[in-house]
């Protein structure tokens, strides 16, 4: 046990965060997708005006392909992804369940469903789909998946079982289970043959071995990091794990906007906590707390530290 965390019991930090996940408020507002673990109704924000029109209209393509084709596991992924790029992760978690009636324990739909259910603070049904899509990894080949919102000119370098395995990782680790998290990461870190996945899962391994008390496995993990890698959609987890290395300070870590600055405040709030300045640590996970977008990993694993620390 790392001395510089609360002493408490890991299944009793668990059990908190599965509660946390899975608790009922009561009914939720209009519009209101799922509660933040403080107690909040979150409202998915309106898309950028200068996206709305083609988000609507492939969710529509997507609609009518799968209303097409319901038996076709690949169109109901495809209505799930387009709902969700709109903030309606109900909707797509409704949509996936539905496809897994059809293809009972598909790895795929398990995926997707598990993704959906984290951005929802659902994180132990996350972690029970994720490891039963793991276990249907074993007998299923790994094949990349393809991106629904590429960045030009970089080809797509996720795949399934990376998928799987990164966010069974996250599950673990946002119900404070730092062993089982390394488990996974390891898992993902196995299949990884690129280099922006490889900076995405190595961060997360090192939270999870300096939150388990192992600092020297911690620096292992990213030795290997280095500034000359492949990296353009992945910089803010390249940048922290320099900064992990002694690379990097701080200062030198530019504030980034979206789900990237979310991971990479997320990171500095964990750095600090890691490194033992909690009152560090509290006020940047407060301030990320408070910040928009919520469905961000880097606002959800703030948000599961805060429910720790409330405890």
């Amino acid at each position: 046990m790392n001395p510089r965390f609360p002493a408490r019991s890991a299944l009793f930090a668990v059990a908190l965060l599965a509660f946390a996940g899975c608790r009922s408020l009561g009914p939720l507002g209009v519009g209101a997708e799922c509660w933040s673990l403080d107690g909040r109704a979150l409202v998915s924000p309106p898309p950028a005006a200068d996206t709305a029109a083609r988000l609507a209209a492939d969710l529509t393509e997507a609609e009518r392909a799968h209303a097409a084709r319901p038996d076709d596991r690949d169109a109901a992924i495809w209505h799930a992804r387009r709902l969700g790029y709109l903030g309606r992760y109900r909707d797509a978690v409704a949509v996936l369940t539905e496809a897994l009636a059809r293809h009972p324990g598909d790895p795929f739909l398990l995926r997707h469903r598990g993704h959906r259910w984290l951005t929802l603070r659902e994180f132990a049904r996350a972690r029970a789909d994720l490891l039963a899509a793991a276990v249907a990894c074993r007998t299923t080949p790994d094949v990349t998946e393809p991106d629904g919102q590429p960045t030009p000119g970089r080809p797509p370098h996720s795949s399934l079982h990376y998928n799987v395995h990164y966010h069974l990782g996250l599950a673990c680790f946002l119900l404070g289970d730092w062993d089982a998290a390394e488990r996974a990461w390891l898992c993902c870190l196995a299949v990884v043959d690129d280099d922006e996945s490889r900076v995405a899962v190595t961060h997360w391994l090192w939270c999870a071995r300096m939150r388990a008390g192992d600092q020297a496995g911690a620096f292992a993990v990213v030795a290997p990091i280095h500034a000359g890698m492949d990296v353009v959609e992945n910089v803010a987890y390249q940048n922290l794990c320099l900064l992990y290395r002694g690379d990097r300070s701080r200062a030198d870590l530019a504030p980034r906007a979206g789900s990237s600055g979310s991971a990479l405040a997320f990171g500095l709030a964990h750095h600090a906590l890691a490194t033992g300045d909690r009152v560090r640590a509290r006020g940047e996970l407060q301030a990320l707390v408070a910040s928009p977008g919520w469905s961000a990993f880097g606002v959800i694993a703030a948000e599961a530290e805060l429910a720790r620390w409330r405890d």
